[in-house]
């Protein structure tokens, strides 16, 4: 029994399934888009098969596998040791990826093939920004706070050879050819690093602000404050600087092409998708997407002559079409606020929505962009799609109780106290196995035909040699027959045989099996084991057991079953049919003796199995891993009694910001049903309790542990999450702008939230008319989380304010505190 456990272990037990429909569709795969870019090539549609890419999802703390053929999630897979809410971040590798969890300072690998998460690996503090960039065939793990790297294996991620970075790349600073060389910004000092077979610094390329692009593979330096950006190469820079078209210090979203030598930039500043060539000097064309300083672009992504542009404002995403040099479709993915990741895999574009179910793909259908949904998981319930592995703690994971089937274990039967010993086999790693022979009948009847059926594996073109020896040493029969051979032996009085079986496949590799063989004169009764669907049932459990008979081969028989607790018999109320399942239900604790008399005629055969009725019931959420009160305080969760199959009462442990109407209830067990013939035992009933707050909860997000499902002496502690508005950690402050370099003035807001990186922060010039609708934008710097910058736009009035006001909202509506601050400084 689980007791006081901080993470508590689940089986959900559910009644099998009497029937269910399966629906299969097949549906147009999406768009494989041009691969060339430069030309004016047409968009084509290919066949895909391998169009699949791994996606994360914040909420649940896991990551899925979609497939872009069918818009289907093909697998889920719970990141280790990650709550819901931790910060998720995938890297694609062919099938595979690698996830980050930021929140806990690890990082894993996904197999694409067999779904398996590999350990995490521990790569920086909690919270520490870790990445894992991989290129050329090389892994990194980067843990910027403590400027180090450290060479990977690409499959395990277990740690190689630590570099020293001497520096504290921010977003955007850190990248890894396909030469596999390591390149970093210092965003504290502005020096470049590399890692090739040495370490290179070079001093007064790069700035503070300088970021890193690949392009073609290759790395190139983008000094956006300058607006140019540089080539590099195994000796540092390669050629001469050319334009990018940014304004000086724009917060702009950077991209390098994929397919040819091009950088792409989203400028919220002016609104406008920016390409520039690198080997042309040319940054002439620009692309306007939305008016300026309205829009919060994210992460780019290409696929062929086509760039994606999400804007998190809106929810929309821009297709710009980089061969004619403008806006193909502005597509509606998300709900305005959420944080949008774009993916390009073969040939194929995946969306996927951080902050909530939604997944999906974009397709370019009769010359229009659509998105189509996927969901990752169901929003009612938290429960995930297609989720394997993980444990019992997975989100929407699935038991073997939910198969129709039954899944049964055998069990050796007991006489006098001892259990028949397995029969002596043999093998060789890589050869062939033998589990077991089946003996029918078993006994065998002297005179009569004895069938002996294998259990084998790995004998695909594998020799056989069968014998059965007498007692006095001597062969009484033998056979090279592959399979399950029939004999019959002869003799005037029983006897106890010895049978062998040796399977030796094409490369010598050997396995052996003796097991005994004894015979009668006439059929026996023999109850050669016992099954049981449920052999670890909790109080109020059915559990059916059932036995196999192998000496007598379907002839009359009675059969007589006991049940028996500490040696005291047990009233019986009646016994099923020779051969049928015996239906078990104990409501106490204790270790049951099922015993079981096959008798014909004057012979009979009297065996047993030990059944262990133990308490195994936990309070539980039905359907959901926390309770999420985040969207207006409030939220009714349904209570349930996990592996409990008695009436029982949990209670609730609140503490004083939170309250419930019905701190107490009674759970009651589920019914006794009659399934495929067989009793089953259905879940407890499921009871709603509504939850709210009451006070100020002790932090904003997850609040782990703060209520406790309390039934008997199990304690089950319960996340909550909770919504705080957006804090204050210092003033906001303005930078004069350089009347020399032409730079504008510089704004810079901290704050602290448990969605730090994506609040909606707005900045306004307090009396002063005109500026985007809801004030000026300020977008997450590259400093650190909770930062908010904004590079006021040229005709942004500056010098007609004297105060300059700052709030931000974070995704569910709540509001911080307005700060106002003097503009004093921040004019020319």
């Amino acid at each position: 029994m689980l007791r006081d456990s901080p993470t508590t272990r689940r089986r959900h037990r559910r009644r099998p399934a009497v029937g269910g429909v399966v629906a299969c569709a097949l549906v147009a795969a999406p768009l494989a888009l041009a691969a060339q870019l430069g030309t004016d090539a047409p968009a084509e549609r290919h066949a895909q098969v391998g169009g699949r890419a791994w996606v994360a999802t914040p909420e649940q703390g896991t990551v899925s596998l979609i497939d872009g053929a069918s818009h289907e999630v093909v697998a889920t897979v719970v990141a280790p040791g990650a709550l819901a809410g931790d910060d998720l971040a995938v890297t694609q590798a062919g099938s595979s990826a690698y996830v980050v969890d930021r929140t806990l300072g690890t990082a894993f690998r996904v197999d694409g093939a067999t779904f398996d998460v590999g350990a995490p690996a521990a790569v920086a503090a909690p919270g520490g920004r870790p990445q894992v960039l991989e290129g050329g065939g090389a892994v990194y793990l980067v843990d910027p706070v403590r400027r180090t790297a450290t060479h990977a294996d690409p499959r395990t991620l277990e740690p190689g050879l630590e570099l020293s970075l001497a520096a504290e790349p921010g977003e955007g600073q850190s990248v890894v050819d396909s030469g596999g060389r390591l390149w970093v910004v210092d965003a504290a000092t502005g020096s470049l690093t590399w890692f090739d077979e040495a370490k290179h610094v070079v001093d007064g390329l790069a700035t503070t602000e300088s970021r890193l692009v690949l392009v073609e593979g290759r790395a190139v330096l983008v000094d956006v404050t300058a607006g140019r950006a540089v080539e590099l190469g195994p000796d540092g820079q390669e050629g001469s600087w050319s334009c990018t078209g940014l304004p000086p210090g724009s917060a702009a979203r950077l991209l390098g092409s994929l397919t040819s030598g091009h950088v792409y930039a989203a400028v919220p500043d002016d609104g406008t998708f920016v390409i520039s060539a690198l080997d042309r000097d040319d940054c002439g064309t620009a692309v306007e997407l939305v008016e300026p300083g309205t829009a919060d672009f994210g992460p780019l992504a290409q696929d062929g002559r086509y760039v994606f542009v999400p804007d998190r404002t809106t929810g929309h995403t821009f297709v710009v079409d980089t061969v004619r040099g403008e806006q193909a479709a502005d597509v509606p993915l998300t709900r305005p606020g959420n944080r949008v990741e774009l993916t390009t895999k073969d040939g194929i574009v995946f969306y996927n929505d951080l902050d909530s179910e939604v997944a999906g793909v974009l397709t370019l259908d009769d010359g229009a962009w659509t998105g189509t949904p996927v969901e990752k998981y169901d929003a009612a319930t938290d429960e995930g799609v297609a989720v394997v592995g993980g444990g019992d703690d997975a989100p929407g994971a699935s038991d073997p109780g939910d198969d129709p089937s039954v899944v049964e274990t055998t069990f050796a039967p007991v006489r006098d106290g001892r259990s028949a010993p397995d029969a002596p086999t043999t093998s060789v790693s890589g050869g062939p196995t033998i589990s077991r022979v089946d003996v029918r009948p078993d006994p065998a009847v002297l005179g009569s035909p004895v069938t002996l059926t294998p259990v084998v594996r790995g004998a695909s073109g594998a020799e056989w040699e069968w014998t059965v020896t007498a007692p006095d040493g001597t062969v009484a029969w033998s056979s090279d027959e592959a399979g399950a051979p029939t004999l019959t032996l002869q003799g005037a009085e029983p006897a106890a045989y010895e049978l062998t079986l040796v399977v030796v496949d094409a490369d010598g590799r050997r396995a052996t099996l003796s097991r005994p063989l004894d015979t009668v004169l006439v059929p026996t009764p023999r109850i050669a084991s016992f099954s049981i669907d449920n052999p670890a049932p909790g109080l109020g459990e059915v559990t059916n057991i059932s036995a196999d008979e192998s000496g007598l081969s379907g002839a009359e028989s009675t059969w007589q079953w006991e049940v028996s607790l500490d040696g005291v018999p047990l009233p019986f109320p009646g016994q099923p049919a020779p051969g049928a399942p015996l239906p078990l239900q104990f409501p106490f604790e204790g270790v049951y003796t099922v015993a079981l008399t096959v008798t014909s005629g004057e012979l009979s055969d009297t065996a047993s199995v030990p059944v262990t009725y133990a308490d195994q019931c936990v309070p539980a959420l039905a359907s959901r891993r926390f309770v999420d009160l985040r969207q207006d305080g409030t939220a009714t969760v349904d209570l349930t009694a996990d592996d409990c199959f008695v009436d029982t009462t949990i209670a609730l442990e609140l503490p004083p910001w939170l309250s419930s109407s019905t701190p107490t209830v009674e759970v009651a067990a589920g019914a006794t049903e009659v399934v495929d013939d067989r009793f089953r035992s259905a879940d407890a009933t499921r009871v709603p309790v509504d939850l709210g707050v009451v006070g100020p909860p002790p932090s904003d997000g997850v609040v782990t542990g703060a209520m406790t499902l309390v039934l008997g002496d199990v304690r089950v502690p319960v996340d909550v999450r909770v919504n705080l508005p957006p804090a204050w950690t210092a003033d906001p402050t303005c930078t004069a702008p350089d009347p020399v370099s032409g730079d504008r003035p510089r704004f810079r807001a901290e704050l602290t939230d448990a969605d730090a990186g994506a609040l909606d922060v707005r900045l306004t010039l307090d009396g002063v008319a005109g500026g985007p609708a809801g004030g000026y934008r300020m977008l997450p710097g590259q400093s650190g989380r909770g930062v908010y910058e904004l590079t006021g736009p040229a005709d942004m009035p500056v010098g007609d304010a004297t105060t300059f006001s700052v709030r931000a909202t974070d995704r569910f509506g709540s509001v911080s505190e307005v700060r106002t601050v003097p503009v004093e400084g921040c004019a020319a």
